[in-house]
């Protein structure tokens, strides 16, 4: 048996990507979230998208029902946005592959809160702490029921993964 495979078998878990990635895809198209995924997706693309210039000043904050909410910096900037509305539309729809904006609309931040652009927003830090032997045994007792070993691998990689995972 190579190395590679010894060290796998050795920690049962260290996640497999492949397991876990099969197991997600699965899970998103049984449960028809495809094209929720496409739509919002649009957050995390946002100013590839857009125009530099509308991505700093209006930033994605809902889809409902087909039509995308946009925060505005201020009146000013959502009058000149007004106008650019189906430019805006156009250029999100031409990004998606399943979904479809049917509206773009616009509304300032809520009194007291103060505009943010999206890019300046950063993402939690996360930390990596390993959960306790006895946390992993544990889990593992528990998972030993599932009759399917590839399923019950990815439990418990998913698990792990998941469990691994602190915001710091």
């Amino acid at each position: 048996m190579d190395a590679m495979n010894s060290e796998k078998k050795k920690n049962r878990f260290e996640p497999d990507g492949d397991e876990v990635g099969k197991v997600m895809a699965s899970l998103i198209k049984a449960n028809r979230w495809e094209k929720q995924l496409d739509l919002y997706s649009i957050f995390t693309r946002w100013s590839e998208l857009v125009e530099e210039e509308i991505a700093d000043h209006a930033a994605p904050v809902r889809i409902d029902r087909d039509i995308l909410w946009l925060e505005v910096e201020n009146s000013s900037w959502m009058t000149e946005f007004q106008y650019r509305k189906i430019e805006i539309e156009d250029a999100v729809n031409r990004a998606l592959t399943m979904g479809r904006i049917r509206e773009v609309r616009m509304a300032l931040p809520r009194k007291g809160k103060e505009y943010i652009p999206q890019r300046t927003l950063r993402p939690p830090q996360v930390d990596i702490i390993p959960p306790s032997k006895e946390e992993q045994d544990l889990f593992c007792a528990r998972a030993a029921s599932i009759t399917d070993e590839v399923c019950r691998q990815s439990f418990i990689s998913c698990w792990y993964m998941l469990r691994s995972r602190q915001r710091g």
